[in-house]
């Protein structure tokens, strides 16, 4: 019957059921605010799809074909049409030991798959994870695993900007310390790209002293990170550096023509600089200049139909500095309406995934026909 998304702004689960509800379904993928949790959204829809695989994670507001949702919950639908076979695992740990837990999620999902050659051009993989975990690390590792021969795309939950709790589901358990990985051998063509509207600017700096593991850079060209970086942005006092600040003001790395976002999280004892993915001493970064964050999610729309004849659903992994910035912009329902037209929904996230860990990026997985 084809992709069925729905959403809601409040707690109305049998609105929602009724709107994503098909024979057949195969896979059911859904975002909701954090607050939620207390209704156990995950058990809801495993009650009422038990033979569907069922993943979600929480996120900083939703995009839906119903429009934006600052809180509240969007699904999407993939029937027997779409997907031919599922496999899917949660593992627990990750925030003390993301290499370990992505370890023993690759094996059981190469158990699962029967250890089978894996065609790229058939098979999809959905990541989701604690976004207070090392993303990076779990990225770093599905990447090395030459059994996995297939894309991982998706995106770090999120809560309200509090970094207190990101969750992540599995049928009826949800995890706030947690890792999904969902594989289908798809019926259907797809294609997946991240997409960044910012440039890089004249000034660049190179990270002179840094704690990776901790995300932490302490020093840039020799001086204190966060005194260098506020006299960079023209902000006179630190304790002024806070998410507008970082959001409007973001550092990047570049590789050949693609521009790689590190996003600032926040201010580390007066002098360093804690970023959402891990830089290395030695990196040269580049401030970066804001573009236009509409043409460029219609820039995405493009890019895929080059790729797919036909598009008929879409699912977006967009960073919470996004939505800062577009609301800095009173952009949000404008963002929103480049993919409305089609089935779809998105989190907004802490952080997206494809290949490895970005940062204030739009990270998309594209539906096409048969």
């Amino acid at each position: 019957m084809g992709i069925k998304v729905g959403g809601r702004q409040n707690y109305d689960m049998d609105g929602l059921l009724k709107e994503i509800e098909q024979p057949q379904i195969k896979v059911v993928i859904y975002f909701f605010s954090v607050e939620y949790e207390r209704f156990e959204p995950q058990k809801a829809l495993k009650r009422a799809f038990p033979r569907a695989i069922c993943i979600g994670a929480s996120m900083y507001g939703g995009w839906c074909t119903v429009g934006v949702m600052k809180k509240g919950i969007v699904a999407m639908s993939l029937g027997a049409d779409e997907v031919e076979e599922v496999f899917v695992t949660l593992k627990e740990g990750v925030k003390a030991d993301p290499t370990k837990s992505a370890r023993a999620a690759i094996d059981e999902l190469k158990q699962k798959l029967g250890y089978r050659n894996i065609n790229p051009d058939d098979y999809l993989g959905i990541v989701l994870f604690d976004g207070l975990s090392q993303g990076e690390i779990i990225m770093q590792e599905l990447s090395l695993e030459a059994r996995l021969n297939l894309p991982f795309v998706g995106g770090a939950a999120a809560d309200e900007m509090s970094m207190i709790k990101t969750l992540v589901g599995l049928d009826e358990q949800l995890s706030p310390d947690g890792l999904v990985l969902l594989v289908m051998k798809m019926k259907i063509p797809f294609y997946y790209n991240h997409y960044v509207h910012l440039t890089p600017g004249t000034a660049s700096m190179v990270v002179t002293k840094a704690d990776a593991k901790q995300r932490i850079v302490w020093e840039i060209n020799g001086e204190p990170a966060a005194s260098y970086y506020a006299n960079l942005v023209g902000v006179e006092q630190l304790d002024r550096l806070d998410f507008q600040v970082f959001a409007a003001n973001s550092l990047g790395v570049i590789s050949g023509n693609r521009v790689y976002c590190r996003s600032l999280n926040s201010l580390v004892e007066g002098r360093g600089l804690r970023f959402y993915c891990y830089i290395e001493a030695g990196t040269t970064l580049y401030l970066l200049k804001p573009g236009d964050i509409i043409a460029d999610a219609r820039n995405a729309l493009q890019d895929a139909s080059a790729y797919l004849s036909q598009l008929q659903g879409v699912i977006l992994f967009s960073c919470a500095f996004r939505l800062l910035e577009l609301k800095a912009l009173n952009k949000i329902e404008a963002f929103n309406n480049v993919f409305k037209h089609l089935p779809f929904i998105g989190s907004t996230s802490y952080g997206e995934e494809l290949f490895t860990h970005h940062n204030q990026t739009l990270t998309a997985i594209f539906f096409g026909r048969p």
